[in-house]
């Protein structure tokens, strides 16, 4: 697996396994879709608060995303935005029955199956907050 920033390699190597591939499934997903939305641009992979995160440059583009295996439980992962958009909020609307870290992220289990249309739509939404909202 090539990291464009090495650190982020090293956090990824601490995860749990399974943890650990239902994020890097994430990660691919997070650069297909910007590769595939004009919009979104090409994205910076870094370390925020210790978590990988992916920003677009492109400007009024979206919102910071990061990926985290839970500390409480290795085998929780969440999808984590800026406490201050409303994707938390629109995301709870369409998916009630989700679990959620107040209005910062969305957790899923890694024993189960990725919910992939709705991991890809949040990626989406996030990497186009800001343009969706000029």
């Amino acid at each position: 697996m090539n990291f464009l920033n090495p650190d982020v390699g090293q956090v990824f190597a601490k995860y749990q396994t399974q943890t650990k591939q239902a994020l890097l499934t994430i990660r691919q997903w997070i650069f297909d879709i910007a590769q595939s939305s004009d919009e979104i641009g090409q994205i910076e992979e870094c370390l925020k608060w210790g978590e990988p995160s992916y920003v677009s440059h492109a400007h009024k583009s979206g919102t910071t995303l990061r990926l985290s295996q839970l500390k409480t439980n290795p085998d929780e992962y969440g999808l984590y935005v800026h406490c201050q958009t409303t994707l938390i909020e629109e995301f709870r609307l369409a998916y009630p029955d989700f679990k959620y870290d107040k209005n910062r992220g969305v957790i899923f289990d890694s024993n189960q199956p990725i919910q992939t249309d709705a991991v890809k739509q949040f990626i989406f939404l996030a990497l186009t907050y800001h343009y969706r909202k000029c």
